[in-house]
């Protein structure tokens, strides 16, 4: 039979599980009464119900757990007063409140560990949670013994408080996967929910996954396409930036696939569905997703590492430390020595040494504005060797920008700007803009507008006939470039730029061009970065125009240009098989496969809510130096996390050569333990001062 799991937590139940009644008659296997009363109260689950309930068992726990450490600090005054028997029997009483109080701690917070590290599955896999279980319940019965044999090792704050701190570390890291848990749900939004099917002529509106292979869909400018398919009749640009990256729309006409959430900016297109749902470019996209997650390893912490072989080596040695002393000096000496041992080894520098470091380091990154998902990201985030950048809103702004405008006089421009309104093409929305801070009154009367699809627009404006297109609909006009105009339109080809000329029926008027920017701080991030001795490269599904340019500004010889996504994670897979660790820095939809295969996964605060959520790192800003940035922070912490991990081991080297021998007694390694807690907690804040 299988092993249950906790409904609430999913924390495996090896015992036998507390079963409650969730509503309509349901009944589900709890590991806990906690995770029932976080269900009851808060109906949440998954990563989301996992993070409330971690956060609820840490206020109640953290509420005792101080309430016992107060009282503890009386008992430990106590032994410095005289013997009086009043005080005597009060000091009892304060034991047993103090057992009382624990008890319940121990229960909610140290069983769910307790079983996880010691179920059938995890009984010869020693990690940090079998550590914990074990210096948190040698602690608390070792207590227990105290208080009913009337001995003075009482150390449940020791025991609560280490549970406490786990407890509210996976509150931690579970809570920064919650939004990343809600991706799919995300993704699935770019396919409309309705598609418009032609059925005798007449359009039937239906829900898009009940399209089948060979029906007609009719989509209007505006919309989203509903499947893949081939258009058999109209024409349009469409937006296929979701996919390609490429941010000017393409034109599609008769006999052009389209694809599945790409949006129809200008044109009326019938199409026909090529291919059922479950092939549709957009859901292998959210297989390939889901595929990509299910086959991501599990990280295995520094701590777990060193626990595997330092747990049965502490078994051993408390056990013989046991024998030894029961045959020299019998049951009690040979019990508290034990102990001892086990205390002094208790993995509070060990649990704390690594997730301290990194809490404090993704405290400082958000005050940054980089939001790193988990502390095992930025653990990983400073074994980086390459990282690749998208270009399109990455290393360039994300829209062009106008660079030049040549035009006989003002008026043209204003003539221009005022039949660009009527227009939804990304380049007459930048014009527009231009027009706007340059305060051009556009406000001319506008008749008889049309699209020339490919080629550019026409209207007529005040009385007037102008045109706005490329060069292609200037000589199907017929008419002759002006040399002047002619020279800036070369300067703009030599630059990757793109020309838009302005003319009317008789001659040309002027010209525009629009440039796509390099962000003004992707030369100081890449110097950074090289300064780290890192690979860096593009990898774009733009066109190859502008690698050239990228080449001679900032100097990057590495960018693959016209990749899809699939394209753009074989370049990351063939990087990875070499033994690099690779980040992937991107902004759009498109970029959200290559940055969830990418060990490292960096959005840029002005991509797409989607993105972000695929990323293992989001940036708020769009400050390209924040990438090297938070590497060195990584770097930082890391070294600050080997440092902890070795003083934790020498000190319990030390410390159990102490105990061994019998020279060690409990409240001594209790406090041996908090100066060790002491010194790794002052040693992480040190990430501060990175």
């Amino acid at each position: 039979m299988a092993n249950k799991e906790c409904y609430q937590c999913g924390i495996p139940i090896t015992g036998k599980s507390l079963k409650f009644d969730i509503g309509n008659g349901k009944v589900e296997d709890f590991c806990c009464f906690g995770c029932y009363l976080i269900n009851k109260t808060t109906g949440l689950r998954g990563e989301e119900g996992n993070a409330v309930a971690f956060l609820g068992k840490f206020g109640f726990g953290y509420f005792l757990a101080m309430l016992v450490f107060m009282l503890s600090t009386y008992l430990y005054g106590a032994h410095m007063t005289p013997d009086d028997p009043q005080a005597k029997a009060f000091t009892n009483i304060i034991k047993y409140i103090i057992l009382i109080l624990a008890t319940p701690v121990m229960i909610l917070l140290g069983i769910p560990i307790l079983k996880n590290s010691f179920s059938r599955h995890n009984w010869l896999n020693f990690n940090t949670d079998t550590l914990i279980a074990i210096g948190a319940f040698s602690a608390y019965f070792l207590s227990v013994y105290s208080v009913l044999t009337g001995k003075s090792a009482i150390y449940f704050e020791t025991a609560t408080m280490i549970l406490v701190l786990v407890t509210f570390g996976r509150y931690l890291e579970t809570s920064s996967r919650v939004k990343a848990s809600n991706f799919m749900k995300e993704l699935l939004k770019l396919v409309p929910q309705k598609a418009r099917v032609l059925i005798d002529g007449k359009e039937i509106e239906v829900l898009a996954e009940t399209v089948n292979v060979g029906d007609i869909v009719v989509v209007k400018p505006g919309e989203k396409i509903p499947a893949d398919g081939v258009i058999i009749e109209g024409k349009a640009h469409i937006d296929e930036s979701m996919l390609t990256g490429e941010i000017k729309p393409v034109l599609k006409k008769e006999g052009n696939q389209v694809y599945a959430g790409t949006i129809n900016t200008d044109g009326s297109l019938k199409i026909e569905v090529a291919k059922p749902s479950k092939e549709w470019t957009v859901n292998r996209f959210i297989e390939l997703m889901k595929e990509i997650r299910n086959s991501k390893a599990p990280i295995t912490r520094i701590t777990d590492t060193v626990s595997a072989y330092f747990l049965p080596v502490m078994l051993s040695l408390s056990a013989g430390a046991f024998a030894y002393w029961y045959v020299e000096e019998g049951f009690e000496k040979a019990l508290i020595t034990s102990m001892s041992v086990l205390l002094i080894s208790c993995p509070c520098a060990f649990s704390i040494g690594a997730p301290l470091a990194l809490w404090i380091g993704l405290s400082e990154a958000f005050r940054e504005g980089i939001i790193i998902k988990g502390a095992d990201i930025l653990e990983k985030l400073s074994s980086v060797k390459t990282v690749f950048f998208d270009k399109t809103g990455t290393i360039t702004e994300r829209f062009l920008q106008v660079h030049k405008i040549k035009a006989k006089d003002e008026e043209v421009i204003k003539k221009a700007c005022a039949l660009e309104k009527h227009s939804e093409h990304p380049l007459a929305v930048s014009f527009e803009n231009y027009c706007r801070m340059k305060n051009l009154d556009c406000d001319c009367k506008v008749e008889d507008f049309k699209v020339y699809f490919g080629y550019g627009i026409e209207g007529v404006v005040d009385c007037e006939r102008i045109y706005l297109g490329n060069k292609k609909l200037v000589e199907k006009i017929g008419l002759e470039i002006p040399k002047e105009i002619e020279k800036l339109e070369k300067e703009a080809e030599n630059s990757a730029e793109i020309p838009v000329f302005i003319f009317n029926d008789n001659e040309v008027l002027g010209i525009i061009t629009f440039a796509q920017k390099i962000k003004d701080e992707a030369p100081i991030a890449i110097k950074a970065l090289r300064k780290l001795k890192l690979k860096i490269g593009v990898l774009t599904g733009d066109t190859p125009y502008f690698a050239k340019i990228l080449r001679k500004k900032l100097g990057i010889e590495h960018i693959k240009a016209g990749l899809l996504p699939e394209d753009k994670i074989k370049e990351i897979e063939k990087e990875k098989k070499e033994g690099k660790v690779v980040a992937m820095v991107g902004d759009g939809i498109n970029d959200a496969p290559a940055l969830s295969k990418a060990d490292i996964g960096i959005a840029m605060g002005c991509g797409t809510d989607i993105t972000k959520e695929s990323a293992d790192v989001s940036l708020v800003s769009d400050d390209l130096r924040k990438v090297p940035l938070v590497l060195l922070l990584a770097k930082k912490v890391k070294r600050i996390i080997y440092t902890n991990i070795f003083w934790a081991f020498i000190y319990n080297i030390i410390g159990i050569g102490f105990a061994l021998t019998g020279n060690l007694s409990p409240i001594l390694a209790a406090l041996a333990m908090v100066l060790s807690s002491a010194f790794v907690i002052g040693n992480s804040i040190r990430v501060k001062n990175w």
